[in-house]
């Protein structure tokens, strides 16, 4: 692994896309964790004294409580479907090439990425993003394709996913938090700034693409050249409406205050909300835009690609291949595409430094 050193002394990451002040702790007892004891103790209270249940008062209890516990599960039940991720089934082998490396995310909190550099000496760089319950040796294909071409790539496996753990109080802004800080810590990491930054996001990985290329900073604000998305993500309500466990769907309004409550709670520094985490609202890049859509998405359907021809379509080169949403499967139409993309890419914005 490639030693960065202790990231406690560095300055939390703070660029313009995210949320970045930590959460709270509160130590004292909340109302459903105090409902959620007392509960307990009413039932033992009945099957130890069962002549409890002649008593009038007994059963008012009960009548408050068990309202308040059935809404504090059905929370839970939320929160858990949300902002916590699966535990990964297994962790897959990568490439020998990739480097580790670790650098401060959200929080500083310490994670760990990967390099594999130019062969060539390039100072060119393209970050690959995968998608929800996914990790980057699912896209290892695309990594390695744009390394063969030259570039310096650098991956990880996202907060939540992979080896990368941090599963609770998962959201979003926190990823996106953590990829700035990667980028931060990139020209420590090479030696030098790159020169021109390329960003490719599958899936939820084209969500965080969008966001960060409609909200730039740091460095890469003057060496973002473009972006690539496959079979991209563009709105989190959809995201989550696919993600709810069974009728919660029709129960939106209490959803959504749940969510806007955990969110609340996780980022006090909350800039954007639930109803405008989608496009146009989440921000519009202003870099050209490759787009690869699978022709049948099985996973997210036509409503994200719709919300992308609808707003993106005056910076994108939009292309439908036949191939499935995952990113475990590749097709040489897809990568002669990418490739003939990509050249043209570097022969176009290399007349910007001679």
């Amino acid at each position: 692994m490639i030693s960065e050193g202790s990231h406690s002394g560095k300055s939390v990451v703070k660029g313009r896309a995210a949320a970045y002040l930590k959460t709270p702790m509160y130590w004292y007892p909340t109302i459903p964790r105090v409902l959620m004891v007392v509960l307990p103790v009413e039932i033992l209270t009945l099957v130890l004294f069962p002549d409890v249940a002649h008593n009038r008062l007994y059963w008012i209890a009960m009548g408050i409580t068990v309202p308040f516990v059935a809404w504090f599960l059905v929370y839970w039940r939320v929160y858990q479907s949300v902002f916590v991720t699966r535990k990964p089934v297994s962790s897959e082998p990568i490439s020998p090439r990739w480097k580790p490396f670790t650098f401060g995310g959200w929080g500083n909190e310490s994670l760990k990425a990967y390099l594999v550099e130019s062969d060539e000496g390039s100072e060119d760089l393209l970050l690959y993003l995968h998608g929800y319950n996914s990790r980057m040796s699912s896209g290892e294909s695309r990594s390695l394709h744009f390394h063969r071409m030259g570039l310096n790539v650098i991956s990880l496996d996202q907060r939540g996913f992979g080896t990368q753990g941090k599963r609770h109080d998962w959201t979003l802004l926190k990823v996106i938090a953590d990829i700035e800080g990667l980028l931060d810590h990139t020209p420590m990491l090479l030696g030098f700034t790159p020169r021109r930054l390329w960003i490719y996001g599958h899936s939820m990985g084209g969500f965080l693409t969008i966001r960060l290329a409609s909200h730039p900073s740091s460095w890469w604000e003057g060496a973002l050249k473009a972006i690539i998305l496959e079979s991209p993500a563009a709105s989190f309500p959809k995201i989550i409406d696919s993600k709810l466990p069974g009728r919660a769907v029709m129960a939106k309004p209490w959803v959504r205050h749940i969510l806007r409550r955990e969110h609340e709670r996780i980022h006090p520094d909350l800039n954007i909300r639930y109803a405008n985490a989608e496009l146009p609202y989440s921000g519009i890049p202003k870099v050209p835009a490759l787009v690869i859509q699978s022709e049948n998405d099985e996973t997210l359907g036509n409503k994200h690609f719709d919300l992308i021809q609808k707003h993106m379509s005056h910076i994108s080169e939009i292309h439908v291949l036949d191939m499935p949403h995952t990113s475990t499967v590749d097709t040489n139409e897809r990568r002669e595409l990418v490739e003939k993309w990509m050249k043209n890419q570097l022969e176009l914005t290399e007349v910007t430094y001679q």
